[in-house]
């Protein structure tokens, strides 16, 4: 166990391991919203994800347009007619403007859901899962950012 230890001490930093969003330069950004279209609370999640990256005196200024889809389909019912299995969805489109360029991004994400009887528990759930779909399409976002 202690070879191990000291194995694994000399590999990450013999190696200079950094961990990938250490090097990315995000904290000298600033994102300014000019437009929010579509679903209001998955646009406020994602705004309120990107007020981390709203410094005034940043060199890299990007203004972005917003435009979001959330809905939920069905996968499945039983023989009665009642829903069992649905999925939920949201799909994000950004327009960059960036150095007087413009860049389009979009990014979608799913989570298949088993329908519960307990509503509250089921709401709750549903509110977990939109929360980290913001947070995974801000991370996408910004890794696109620093791309351009």
């Amino acid at each position: 166990m202690k070879n191990l230890l000291i194995f694994l001490l000399i590999f990450l930093f013999g190696c200079e391991y950094t961990p990938i969003y250490k090097s990315n330069n995000s904290n000298d950004m600033k994102i300014e919203i000019l437009e929010m279209q579509g679903d209001d609370k998955i646009n406020r999640l994602i705004k309120n994800e990107l007020k981390i990256y709203n410094k005034d005196e940043a060199q890299k200024k990007y203004e972005i347009i917003i435009k979001t889809d959330f809905g939920k389909s069905t996968i499945s019912k039983d023989s009665s007619g009642t829903i069992t299995n649905y999925q939920i969805f949201v799909k994000a489109n950004f327009e960059i403007k960036y150095k007087n360029k413009i860049e389009n991004a979009s990014f979608e994400e799913k989570f298949n859901i088993k329908k519960t009887s307990n509503t509250f528990e089921q709401k709750k759930y549903e509110n977990t899962i939109i929360l980290n779909f913001a947070e995974s399409i801000k991370e996408k976002l910004i890794l696109k950012l620093l791309s351009l």
